[in-house]
């Protein structure tokens, strides 16, 4: 009988093939066993039945296709399937009642369990928790209060013991509404532009993006703009951006305007261009964001600057160094991030801040500009923008879809106490949330359960039919995400 260590002597014998079934089967059985041990000790699996926190997370919804400019968007359906008038937030799309839809499950998340046995949650992130008035329950929201905090709800904002709570540009990110892309341009962008060039000839659109050139302008000026024109979905009009959440449908209306905002957008500088500049307002205050493409005008009274202009006056006046405009942004293509939110200015390139973010407690009272909230400008040359985007922040409600309730941190702050905390639904409208639960708006430590971190099966239910069977969901790999 020839033993295995016979055949490993002859380097001529073949080698004996271990069969594929028991292969596939030992896979398989070590595959549970590491999913067995990921989930008793590491994640777990929840599914997100409402929409309390859309955009950020899904329940159960359509999607649903806007034919005018080709974005795709959710409309929440309740227990029954019943969804809202759907109205496209891109464009204002309204007549779409024809339109085919595919239905959609809730976004199913992997939660981090323990993680709140070594830390305690921090402000801003999502969270899973016992419901304090049913423990059976898991709701997840977003903490916004932490232990021993005076929190109170103005104007849409997070005020901590009176000053108002402020996110870093990766909190921003992760919170951020999307107002309008730009990659998908609306049919009737001719009669309703979007953007609109200050001085005909220098700024034109082609294709998604925006293209200054000055080759055809007689008379340049010193520093051509254009204006952002948001056209509001809920009004059909020219408008300043409100609160608006197509999730939950045109039936239920965006009541509260909202100036804090952000700008992102991918810049190609041509070797000619001299300056770029940044506009973007915040109610009745104005930031011009000026920095110099070429190096050696980065230094001295032609440097990177930042002015504030409130109600229409100069109230200040910043100069900024930055290593990445003082190497030049000449023949170079830059990620450009540029936000007003919490009553402060942020602007990174290539996800790097130019400067300090610059805090502004005393805001300026008035409405501001409206409709034109945002501008790009640049001076000579070929400047090529693409990718670009307009988002909003989440806008804080004192009311739940017009329930006549009474609101903790609304009209007066809540103090909370030792190792208590207050949550937060991103779709404030329509979130049950601590403003509203009956008796106590707190959740204590004790009662947090992990930390979401992925929506790693959303799904689309659609009828198919597999060995005889039907099928009616499948999973959706282009809606698999991080939480942030």
């Amino acid at each position: 009988m020839r033993h295995a260590s016979d055949t490993s002597s002859n380097p001529g014998s073949p080698r004996p093939r271990v069969g594929v079934v028991r292969q596939t089967v030992e896979f398989l059985l070590i595959l549970s066993v590491c999913i067995l041990v990921f989930r008793t000790f590491a994640a777990e699996a929840y599914i997100v039945p409402t929409g309390s926190m859309a955009p950020t997370l899904l329940g159960n919804h359509k999607e649903v296709p806007c034919p005018n400019c080709s974005y795709r968007f959710a409309l929440g359906q309740d227990d029954e399937d019943r969804a809202g008038r759907a109205i496209c937030p891109n464009c204002g799309q309204a007549e779409l009642e024809r339109v085919p839809t595919i239905d959609c499950n809730g976004d199913r998340v992997l939660v981090q369990k323990f993680v709140y046995d070594f830390r305690r949650p921090r402000r801003w992130e999502v969270a899973v928790f016992h419901f304090p008035n049913e423990p059976s329950q898991a709701y997840v929201k977003r903490v916004v209060g932490l232990p021993n905090e005076s929190i109170q709800i103005l104007g849409g904002d997070i005020y901590v013991d009176g000053q108002i709570a402020r996110k870093t540009l990766k909190e921003q990110r992760a919170m951020r509404v999307l107002v309008f892309d730009n990659h998908f341009v609306p049919k009737d962008s001719d009669r309703f532009p979007r953007w609109r060039p200050q001085q005909k000839g220098s700024w034109c659109m082609e294709g998604d993006q925006l293209v200054h050139d000055t080759k055809e302008v007689a008379e340049p000026r010193h520093l051509d703009w254009v204006e952002y024109c948001h056209w509001d979905p809920d009004r059909g009009k020219y408008w300043p951006v409100y609160d608006f959440n197509p999730y939950n449908g045109a039936d239920l209306r965006g009541e509260n305007r909202v100036d804090d905002l952000m700008v992102e957008a991918n810049l190609t500088v041509g070797d000619d261009v001299q300056f770029l500049a940044i506009r973007i307002n915040s109610g009745s205050d104005q930031f011009v964001v000026k920095i110099p493409a070429n190096a050696a005008d980065h230094v001295g009274a032609l440097g990177s600057k930042v002015t504030r202009y409130g109600n229409g006056h100069l109230h200040s006046e910043w100069q900024f160094d930055s290593e990445q405009v003082a190497r030049g942004l000449r023949g170079k293509s830059v990620r450009l991030e540029a936000s007003v939110m919490d009553h402060r200015l942020s602007v990174a390139l290539d996800g790097k801040l130019l400067f300090d973010p610059i805090d502004y407690d005393d805001p300026s009272v008035g409405s501001g500009p409206g409709a034109h909230p945002i501008a790009l400008g640049a001076e000579g040359g070929t400047l090529t923008v693409g990718d670009l985007r307009i988002f909003r922040d989440v806008h804080y409600t004192s009311v739940l879809a017009h329930t006549p309730r009474k609101a903790f941190g609304v009209d007066a702050p809540y103090v909370l106490g030792p190792d208590e905390f207050f949550v937060l639904g991103d779709n404030s409208a329509v979130s049950n949330d601590s403003r509203f639960w009956a008796g106590s708006p707190v959740v204590q430590g004790k009662l947090f359960l992990g930390k979401p971190f992925l929506v790693h099966l959303p799904g689309q239910v659609v009828p198919l039919e597999v060995f005889g069977r039907s099928v009616y969901w499948v999973p959706d790999p282009r809606e698999i995400r991080y939480i942030r």
